[in-house]
């Protein structure tokens, strides 16, 4: 399944990310190499409003700034159609709810971390990806070296206990 939804304003394709995802790059010092990569890459307030602390906040808003990360607001009556959708109501916190609700509304594929989350949107037919996905990008567009890949998932591996370990040692393995 292809990418879906472009930004009209400069044709690139969109993502939306959740908050595990951001936080993974965050934590593996990978958030300008994420954001070199060829999409509008989107999130939601509520997902920013997750981001506390403030070294990690602050490092987000310089992107938020350079306008390299869209962040989607929403209105009182967008806010209770999501509490209140269907598609949805399996999802605990509502941020999980709002990334996958812009996600359909535009169409676009969606980054999580979150296995629930995956599932809900894949059995509605949205592409999804992780933070393994991400460090693929980066190696496969040439953006990163083969060696800061393993660094990259070395760091992965490290620092998110749920990942599936053996994806992330193949593909160690694979890049030596």
């Amino acid at each position: 399944m292809g990418i879906q939804g472009t930004n009209p304003s400069n044709g690139m394709k969109l993502i939306i990310t959740d908050s595990n995802v951001l936080f993974d790059v965050i934590k593996i010092d990978a958030l300008p190499e994420f954001f070199s990569l060829d999409f509008d890459i989107c999130t939601t307030v509520f997902v920013i409003e997750e981001i506390k602390p403030p070294p990690q906040r602050e490092l987000v808003e310089t992107f938020i700034r350079a306008k390299k990360l869209t962040v989607f607001e929403f209105t009182g009556e967008e806010i209770e159609e999501i509490e209140y959708s269907n598609t949805v109501r399996d999802l605990k916190r509502f941020t999980d709810k709002s990334v996958i609700w812009k996600s359909l509304q535009l169409n676009c594929p969606m980054l999580t971390g979150d296995k629930k989350m995956r599932e809900l949107a894949e059995n509605m037919g949205l592409e999804v990806h992780g933070s393994i996905w991400v460090i693929d990008e980066l190696t496969n567009r040439d953006l990163i070296s083969e060696q800061k890949a393993i660094l990259l998932l070395e760091k992965l591996m490290a620092i998110n206990s749920w990942l599936p370990r053996n994806e992330i040692e193949k593909r160690i393995n694979k890049l030596k």
